[in-house]
């Protein structure tokens, strides 16, 4: 796999007036090409966790570092460009254009991002074809390529939001509870295609779900409530 992806450091984060941490997880290591199941329950800091990684959030110096850099000392700039290059996020509302088709949501990834586009240049094929062809990869009919995204379905949207996210390469894709529209087929589906994408340009997979039925698909399943000592001191 080579090199580290995310370290997580002494961990703590609170939310302004709040009297104890929501987090406090003493050390986290993913490495580069490993897909990793994080479950918690609602309630229990995941979103939290995943702002911080992906630099929504800031945490203390030294704390959190992704891709070798530590977020702390970026600027605001930097993380969104960061995380704009690097990190694809497949939202649990899914946070697509409702008006573009399929296809026109999935290249949007690229149009902030100069490092995608680069990527992009050096295949063979334009972007319409190559968001059209990681849309067939996923499940999606050909006749629903052209389709604007609100006429889709549910499961439909949640193909969309991972071929954006996967689209130009990125080397971490997090996944905000990707699967809980899908029934089991075509969630063991989607979570092996998501696998394949993911293994054919080791991106690194943090796969955050409330279901630990998944456990079996992953390298590694981390149960936040084990990590995050907040919790267990708060009891």
């Amino acid at each position: 796999m080579g090199g580290t992806c995310i370290e997580l450091k002494q961990l703590e984060f609170r939310w302004p007036g709040a009297t104890s941490p929501l987090l406090h997880i003493p050390e986290l290591t993913i490495h580069r090409g490993e897909h990793v199941l994080l479950r918690g329950a609602s309630g229990s800091g995941k979103s939290t966790l995943l702002s911080l990684i992906a630099g929504i959030h800031q945490a203390a110096p030294e704390q959190v570092f992704v891709l070798g850099k530590d977020l702390s000392k970026l600027s605001q700039r930097q993380r969104d460009k960061l995380r704009a290059n690097e990190i694809g996020y497949i939202f649990q509302q899914f946070n697509l254009l409702p008006y573009l088709s399929a296809w026109q949501n999935v290249v949007l990834a690229q149009q902030f991002s100069p490092v995608r586009r680069q990527r992009l240049a050096q295949q063979s094929k334009n972007h319409e074809q190559l968001a059209k062809q990681l849309l067939q990869q996923l499940g999606l009919n050909t006749e629903d390529l052209d389709r604007p995204a609100h006429q889709l379905s549910v499961g439909q949207q949640q193909r969309v939001a991972a071929a954006r996210a996967l689209f130009g390469n990125p080397a971490l894709i997090i996944a905000d509870e990707p699967t809980s529209a899908l029934d089991a087929d075509h969630r063991d589906n989607f979570i092996e295609v998501l696998f394949t994408a993911c293994k054919q340009h080791n991106i690194t997979l943090l796969f955050v779900t409330h279901d630990g039925s998944l456990a079996h698909h992953f390298d590694r399943a981390i149960e936040l409530n084990e990590i995050n000592t907040a919790r267990r001191e708060a009891k």
